[in-house]
């Protein structure tokens, strides 16, 4: 009886050891299994697995600036070379001027001589309204007929409507000489923001036609890079502006390494087909929609590169 109370007890002891070690096994693994919390704003966990991917492109918003001949002409003067960084309103070339020049002397003679007349009638004004307050004085005590003071007023009145001539010429002849330096004012190009010259297209005595659309160089303009990404439909609710990333280079012997911190800033609202999937016809209709990224700190990345982007929490 003793023997068989001893073992009665033994039993049980293994029973609630056993139960106790299953029990923190189930915790452990409980705790093994939890997610880990990305706090909000934080660059994402390099071990967490992303919740969507995308193939990118890195763009440059806006575009490139392409630099065109605003009026028919030759180069003049080059004033950058390719790899140049230029500052907003920086000279960038000089087109041929020299009809302007000449219409703009012409433009210049033909004010210097309107306000010549105008003077002229200016200087005039005071002796006829004195005489014609005289003569109509006179003409009030009788001292001198009528007629010679309506005669006076007449050539007061003249003098006038000449003199307002004159002042419509001189402000026409002003804004002809500044229609002129507006048109000799296009001929010098500046850069329209701080941007890099990529691309050179033209020398001193190359002739450029405003018809031709001719590009005479093409700028970089000093402005973030972004990412376009291609996100495919099954992925577009797990996506949301806001959103973190982590975008890498995409193509062979490319780093595995991720780029600067990334987060997402617009999702447009239209599918579209892929321009990056070169499978894509293959395995029929693809919809996509553009989903565009900014990075936190400035990449090592070039316009037209292709990256593949990972979205986490």
């Amino acid at each position: 009886m003793k023997f068989s109370m001893t073992c009665s007890l033994q039993h049980g002891l293994c029973v609630v050891v056993s139960g106790c070690a299953l029990a923190l096994l189930l915790a452990a693994c409980g705790d093994a299994a939890a997610p880990a919390r990305v706090a909000p704003g934080a660059a994402p966990d390099l071990a967490a697995r992303p919740r969507a991917m995308a193939r990118g492109i890195v763009e440059m918003p806006g575009g490139l600036f392409e630099v065109l001949a605003p009026l028919d002409g030759a180069v003049e003067t080059v004033n950058v070379a390719e790899g140049d960084h230029v500052r907003a309103g920086q000279l960038l070339l000089q087109l041929s001027a020299v009809q302007q020049r000449q219409d703009l002397a012409q433009a210049q003679a033909e004010l210097e001589l309107a306000q010549a007349r105008q003077q002229a009638q200016a200087a005039r004004r005071p002796g006829a309204a004195q005489l014609a307050d005289r003569m109509a004085a006179a003409a009030r005590g009788e001292l001198v007929e009528g007629q010679r003071a309506d005669e006076a007023q007449q050539a007061l009145r003249e003098l006038d409507a000449a003199l307002a001539v004159a002042q419509a010429e001189t402000a026409v002849a002003r804004q002809k000489v500044a229609q002129v330096q507006a048109q000799a004012a296009r001929l010098a190009l500046r850069a329209p923001q701080d941007a890099e010259v990529l691309k050179l297209q033209v020398q001193p005595g190359t002739r450029v036609a405003l018809q031709g659309g001719r590009v005479l160089m093409t700028l970089l303009p000093a402005r973030a890079l972004r990412v376009r990404a291609e996100l495919n439909e099954a992925y577009l609710a797990q996506v949301a502006p806001g959103q973190r990333a982590r975008v890498f280079v995409d193509g062979d012997g490319a780093s595995s390494a991720p780029l600067p911190s990334a987060h997402v800033v617009r999702i447009s609202p239209v599918f579209g087909a892929s321009r990056l999937d070169d499978e894509a016809p293959a395995r029929g209709t693809v919809r996509v929609v553009d989903c565009f990224l900014e990075f936190d700190s400035a990449p090592a990345l070039r316009i037209g590169q292709a990256v593949r982007v990972e979205f986490h929490e």
